[in-house]
């Protein structure tokens, strides 16, 4: 974990940009939902972000890189490069092409919901099949396998170029994962487990830095003297399956925990102000009573 290492960190695994986004939006929003500020306007101000021209931009994609500050303190270096990923080239906080996934996460945050229910009644009854739903998912794995032969990287989403192809890239993006989710709701099986747990491991690959790599390699190595080579596509498969079921909820917890922070503090001040409330009615049903109790007093006498 030294500096040697920090400086390339993100070549062992970059999946760090999307802990980054969430966290950006998540703050965002709840900023703008402090200030009462309508899910439209929101959306329309995270986008502003986005349309950054690209003259004000370093290489058109980014900007606020610390690292190109080769004079400052490793520590300084150190720090940034963590937090912002690094591929021994720059740590830059800005970049264009993140901020257009952030975008899509406040508008999908407010509106996906609303439009989910809009299609579902539309889509006719005949077409909400098990076959359509089989169909939906072997459309989706074709165009990625398209998209990997012809077109990929989609760049407009991974480094802000290439404008030209946007109605392309953005719009497979919605595509193929819409007709995954379509073509998984009819499959007869409970998966929630592992689907809430996928971003978890997503994000925090870096945090295991390349250990789980070389653990893959070595177990290949182990059983080099299958001859079919499906016992190692096996092992592999079962590394998986343990980080989804074990340590991708820790990670997941650990995304949701300042949400279950906020709201644990938020059910307690409420309990306070309750508990605050009830003994103030008592206090004052009290001094009510001896009042009349006073007021009795003086009118016997």
């Amino acid at each position: 974990w030294g500096w040697d290492y920090m400086q390339y960190n993100s070549v062992a695994s970059d999946h760090r940009w999307y802990l980054l986004m969430v966290l950006e939006a998540r703050i965002f929003m709840q900023v703008c939902e402090t200030l009462k500020v309508p899910g439209s306007i929101q959306v329309l101000l995270f986008a502003l972000s986005c349309c950054i021209p690209p003259s004000f931009l370093e290489e058109q994609q980014y900007a606020f890189d610390i690292c190109e500050y080769t004079t400052a303190p490793n520590y300084v270096l150190y720090t940034f490069s963590w937090v912002f990923r690094n591929f021994g080239d720059g740590c830059a906080i800005y970049w264009r092409w993140v901020q257009i996934y952030g975008a899509f996460y406040v508008f999908c945050f407010h509106f996906l919901r609303a439009i989910v229910t809009w299609m579902q009644n539309k889509v006719p009854a005949s077409m909400k099949t098990p076959t359509w739903g089989a169909v939906s998912f072997g459309c989706a794995m074709t165009i990625g396998l398209l998209m990997g032969l012809f077109h990929y990287p989609n760049n407009v989403l991974e480094n802000g170029t290439g404008w030209q192809w946007a109605w392309l890239e953005i719009g497979v993006d919605f595509l193929q994962p819409t007709l995954v989710v379509i073509g998984m709701s009819y499959l007869p099986l409970n998966l929630s487990w592992w689907g809430n747990t996928t971003l978890g491991c997503y994000v925090f690959h870096f945090y295991f830095k390349d250990e789980v790599g070389k653990w893959a390699g070595r177990m290949c190595d182990a059983v080099a003297w299958d001859a079919t080579g499906l016992l190692s596509v096996l092992l592999v498969f079962g590394l998986c399956v343990l980080f989804t079921s074990f340590l991708g909820p820790a990670g997941h917890y650990a995304l949701l925990a300042p949400t279950f922070l906020y709201q644990r503090i938020e059910r307690r001040l409420k309990m306070y102000q309750r508990h605050a409330r009830v003994l103030e009615r008592r206090k004052s049903s009290m001094l009510a009573q001896e009042r009349r109790k006073a007021s009795g007093g003086a009118n016997g006498v």
